[in-house]
C-alpha cells in the first residue's frame, strides 16, 4: 500500500526521503537538487507554494514528486511497483485539486504517470516535449581547448548574461530589446552567488552554470554559445573546465542533461568524460483535441 506524505519545507522532504534520493544521486540529480536547493532558500524559485511530496510503501519511501510553480512536477525514480505508486500519486493530486502543465522524470517513470493522468482525466492527452539524456562525469578527460579560459561572470558582464539567458531559453538569439525582466533578475542573482561561468576568448563566448549542489555532487547546466560563436569548440572547453573545477573542489561528480534532439552535445560530452546513465522525458498536458489541431 502506497501512501502520500506532503511536506512544508524541503528539509523535511530530505529528511525523510534524503537516503532513498541519495541511492541513485545522478539519476535523480533534478529532484534531489531541487530539494537541496529549496532546503538552503525556499523561495529560490520564487513564492508560490511548493508541492513538496514523499511516496512510500509500508512507511519506506520509494520516491519523491517536487513542483515549483508554474513549471511541471518533477519524479524522482521510484523503486518497487512504479505503475501502483504512479496510480496513488494520480490520486492524490486529483483528489486535492492540483493543477499542472506537465511532468518530467525518467522515462519508465514518466511514461506511467502520463497515462495514468490521462486515464483518470477524459478529454486530456499527453505530448512528449523534450526527450533528455542524463550524463554523470566523476573525472574529466583531457581534451585540447579552444583558445580562452573560465572565468567567473562578473557585473560587468550582466546586460550580456541576461541576453544570453533570454537565447537560452528560447532557442533562439534575440535582441537586446527582446530581453525580460525574469532574464535579468536570472543573471543578477547568478553573478550574485558566482554560479555562472563564462569562457572568455577576447570577450565571453560562451557560457554554463553550476546548479543544483546535492550532497556528493552537483549539476552543469545553461551551456549556451551565441550561433556566430559555434562550431569552434568553445562550449566543450567551458564544459570541460568548469566540470574539472567542480570535481576539484571536492564534488564526487558532475551531472548534466543533454537533448536528444541535438546530436552535438549528445557527441561531445562522452569525449570529455561524461557517462550516460538514463534518458528523461518531459510531457506536457492538454485537451486532446487542442493535440489535434
Amino acid at each position: 500500500m502506497y501512501d502520500i506524505v506532503q511536506h512544508g519545507h524541503a528539509r523535511e522532504l530530505l529528511a525523510r526521503s534524503g537516503t532513498c534520493l541519495e541511492k541513485r544521486e545522478s539519476e535523480n540529480n533534478l529532484p534531489y537538487g531541487l530539494a537541496h536547493t529549496l532546503a538552503r532558500d525556499p523561495r529560490y524559485y520564487g513564492d508560490e507554494p511548493l508541492l513538496l511530496l514523499s511516496i512510500e510503501e509500508s512507511g519506506s519511501p520509494v520516491g519523491v514528486a517536487i513542483r515549483t510553480p508554474p513549471l511541471r512536477i518533477v519524479l524522482s525514480r521510484f523503486d518497487l511497483d512504479i505503475e501502483a505508486a504512479m496510480d496513488r500519486l494520480v490520486g492524490f493530486l486529483r483528489d486535492n485539486g492540483v493543477q499542472f502543465p506537465g511532468i518530467v522524470g525518467p522515462e519508465s517513470e514518466a511514461r506511467c504517470f502520463a497515462d495514468a493522468w490521462v486515464k483518470a482525466n477524459p478529454g486530456l492527452a499527453a505530448a512528449i516535449a523534450t526527450r533528455l539524456r542524463v550524463f554523470e562525469a566523476r573525472s574529466v578527460v583531457d581534451v585540447p581547448l579552444a583558445p580562452g579560459s573560465l572565468r567567473l561572470a562578473e557585473t560587468g558582464d550582466l546586460a550580456l548574461m541576461a541576453k544570453w539567458i533570454e537565447a537560452f531559453s528560447r532557442e533562439e538569439a534575440v535582441g537586446d530589446a527582446s530581453v525580460s525582466a525574469e532574464a535579468i533578475e536570472k543573471a543578477k542573482k547568478y553573478i550574485g552567488e558566482e554560479s555562472m561561468y563564462i569562457w572568455d576568448h577576447d570577450g565571453p563566448v560562451s557560457i554554463a552554470k553550476e546548479s543544483r549542489a546535492m550532497k556528493t555532487g552537483t549539476n552543469v547546466g545553461l551551456v549556451y554559445t551565441p550561433p556566430e560563436f559555434r562550431g569552434r569548440g568553445y562550449a566543450t572547453s567551458c564544459v570541460h573546465q568548469l566540470t574539472k573545477k567542480l570535481l576539484a573542489g571536492g564534488y564526487r561528480f558532475c551531472s548534466l542533461y543533454t537533448d536528444l534532439a541535438n546530436p552535438t552535445s549528445n557527441h561531445i560530452y562522452p569525449k570529455i568524460g561524461y557517462v550516460p546513465l538514463g534518458d528523461t522525458l518531459i510531457f506536457d498536458f492538454e485537451c486532446a483535441a487542442g493535440l489535434a489541431d
